[in-house]
């Protein structure tokens, strides 16, 4: 299995390829992935369906995994927050915020899995307090 990388931004994010997140990861992969993390900040995989349980076992391959405290979680998986834009949702979520970074420890990452997407529009946006701090 090769690892291949395409830089998105000069500042942040990655296209990561050559890997099949569904499926059980060597630690030789993790450890790769773990250090394009921490460069690139935000890994972006195209075309890997995952069931909540492939994406709770993916995302404990670095580190305990986080409960969200008020937003609505699955019923069998906590661990899955459930993000949604209709009119009965907490409006917060679908404007700028970070995530969870109020807590004493936040988590390292968070790990989003889409399931339905507008035909047009739906971006999500990411920045770099990093770069930013950088570029004062």
């Amino acid at each position: 299995m090769t690892i291949t990388v395409e830089r998105v931004t000069p500042a942040l994010g990655a296209i990561v390829d050559g890997i099949r997140l569904a499926e059980e990861l060597p630690q030789q992969s993790i450890e790769r992935l773990g250090e394009l993390l921490v460069e690139h900040q935000i890994l972006f995989f195209r075309g890997q369906p995952l069931t909540p349980q492939q994406q709770c076992r993916f995302a404990a391959y670095f580190g305990e995994l986080h409960i969200h405290p008020i937003y609505p979680v699955l019923p069998e998986l906590p661990e899955i927050m459930v993000i949604d834009t209709h009119r009965d949702f907490l409006p917060d979520n679908d404007n700028w915020h970070t995530d969870v970074t109020f807590t004493t420890t936040p988590p390292l990452a968070g790990i989003l899995a889409a399931k339905q997407l507008p035909s047009v529009g739906g971006d999500t946006l990411w920045s770099s307090n990093l770069a930013a701090y950088e570029a004062l």
